[in-house]
């Protein structure tokens, strides 16, 4: 069966998959959705389109997961209706956005996750610490630290790969999870320079599982295959996995909209909305490994569709 369905997840070159989405002034946005973003939501988004497009078979979606730098310039030069991002827009970007526009993007909560730190599985290291974090990945004084962690020895004297240089891996600055690993982890600080930055969160657990002494920083969605996932110890002491609820890198992923919630009543953007709130869009984004994020007064899913009938 021919699907209209269009999966764009390997470009290249953001800018020629944007104008790619253009290309064709006869369609109908109503029955169209063009969807520009995260890499890190890339999965859920196909999983949800998939399913959605089964349901509805005249309205054509097409996936950019070029990045969630990339989704609030497609949205405000008009070249996608959605946005995904795995951090929210900064200021600069909603600036941006009012003065092409004249309207605030609509926001909406999708869902959460973790970033999570990964190793070869052959590594005995179970634990990282803040400290270690922001030593091994940033700049020197990140997060007003003393000196670079560098080998698996600095991290643990009693670590048996001794002086073996540590292999950091990590995204690049188009990446939603960079960012927030910037913010969170960092300080707000530069990663260091040395980091081997890779584009795709699924490259990075690849990459993690061939090279036994390396050590990246992932989505915990694409924490899969062959590698091992670890805790974080906390300014407490506390060691927490990535499942507890106090895990200090949890975050929330975002859905943005280049237009109001009423003026998208009747279009493609909000009946996909109702379906994805819908029990069976749901039921996707739990078994893709997302959480739904807690009620706290910011626009979720299940606000967004009530908004659009």
């Amino acid at each position: 069966m021919f699907l209209l369905v269009r999966f764009l997840l390997a470009c290249i070159v953001a800018t020629f998959c944007v104008g790619q989405a253009i290309a064709n002034p006869e369609r109908d946005p109503n029955n169209t959705l063009i969807i520009v973003g995260s890499d890190t939501l890339s999965g859920l988004m196909t999983a949800w389109t998939q399913e959605f497009y089964s349901q509805n078979p005249a309205i054509s979606v097409e996936i950019q997961a070029v990045g969630s730098a990339a989704a609030p310039p497609a949205l405000q030069q008009g070249t996608a209706n959605m946005g995904t991002m795995s951090r929210a827009m900064n200021s600069d970007e909603v600036s941006a956005f009012i003065a092409e526009t004249g309207r605030q993007p609509t926001e909406i909560v999708l869902a959460e996750d973790a970033v999570v730190f990964i190793t070869h599985p052959s590594n005995p290291i179970e634990h990282l610490t803040e400290n270690a974090i922001a030593r091994i990945f940033g700049m020197p004084g990140t997060c007003g630290t003393n000196g670079r962690i560098t080998s698996w020895q600095e991290l643990s004297a009693a670590h048996p790969w001794g002086k073996t240089r540590i292999q950091v891996i990590g995204r690049t600055a188009t990446s939603g999870t960079y960012q927030y690993f910037r913010k969170s982890a960092l300080c707000g600080g530069d990663p260091g320079v040395f980091i081997n930055e890779i584009p795709g969160g699924g490259g990075v657990s690849n990459t993690v599982a061939r090279l036994p002494s390396s050590l990246a920083y992932s989505a915990s969605t694409h924490a899969n295959g062959d590698i091992k996932v670890l805790s974080v110890m906390d300014g407490a002491g506390e060691i927490v996995s990535p499942e507890a609820y106090d895990y200090p890198f949890k975050r929330r992923l975002y859905l943005y909209l280049a237009t109001s919630l009423e003026d998208a009543r009747g279009t493609a953007e909000c009946a996909f909305l109702e379906f994805i709130a819908s029990e069976a869009g749901v039921d996707i984004l739990l078994r893709s490994g997302f959480d739904l994020p807690d009620e706290d007064g910011s626009l979720t899913l299940v606000g967004a569709a009530n908004a659009c009938r």
